[in-house]
């Protein structure tokens, strides 16, 4: 994760947990999000549960937990 995506997460959970945002501000930020964080296309979407699933498989197999 990078560092811009860390910020957003932290504007995103502060918006989201705080009943007193001003909805100015809430909307601001929704609207500039995505030049933050751009949404993943299918394929970048694909490509990253593939290779969680590797990772996971690599864990699983270094503690034994897969058979």
């Amino acid at each position: 994760m990078d560092k811009f995506t860390v910020m957003a997460n932290m504007f995103d959970l502060m918006i989201e947990s705080n009943p007193n945002v001003n909805p100015a501000l809430a909307s601001s930020w929704q609207s500039l999000r995505p030049t933050f964080i751009p949404d993943r296309t299918p394929e970048e979407k694909a490509d990253l549960e593939r290779r969680a699933d590797e990772h996971s498989s690599d864990l699983f197999d270094e503690i034994n937990l897969n058979t």
